[in-house]
């Protein structure tokens, strides 16, 4: 644990909690949407996983919030933002998006090599 400098750095982990507060639910934001499903698939250079692919769930009362943080223990200032994605699929009526980022954050001086796969599925209610 000594070794992943998120795990010790309070301001960053600070900056993230107040982000995560300052952004409405996603019922405020995306008026009608019932949920935000995203897959996630972390792979290295060359096209070999980093770890397991999962799913994140984001319902009517939950925050609004889509950075996903690397899972790269050594990663320092890293990570994912799917909010674009998310909100030109709501926006747009799509049932959902896909694509790719690459991670922002630094590794032992040089670029992090994780890369995401992503898709997203939204589902509206009745109205929507």
């Amino acid at each position: 644990m000594a070794n992943n400098p998120r795990a010790f750095d309070p301001r960053a982990r600070e900056a993230q909690q107040r982000a995560y507060l300052a952004v409405p639910t996603l019922a405020e934001q995306f008026p009608g949407v019932d949920e935000v499903s995203v897959e996630l698939r972390f792979m290295l250079p060359g096209g070999q996983p980093h770890s397991s692919p999962h799913k994140r769930i984001f319902l009517p009362d939950m925050q609004a919030f889509f950075g996903i943080q690397c899972p790269d223990r050594d990663c320092s200032g890293g990570g994912f933002d799917l909010g674009s994605a998310i909100k030109a699929a709501a926006r747009s009526k799509r049932r959902g998006a896909s694509g790719s980022l690459q991670c922002q954050g630094v590794k032992a001086g040089d670029p992090c090599s994780v890369s995401l796969n992503y898709s997203v599925a939204i589902r509206r209610g009745g109205a929507g």
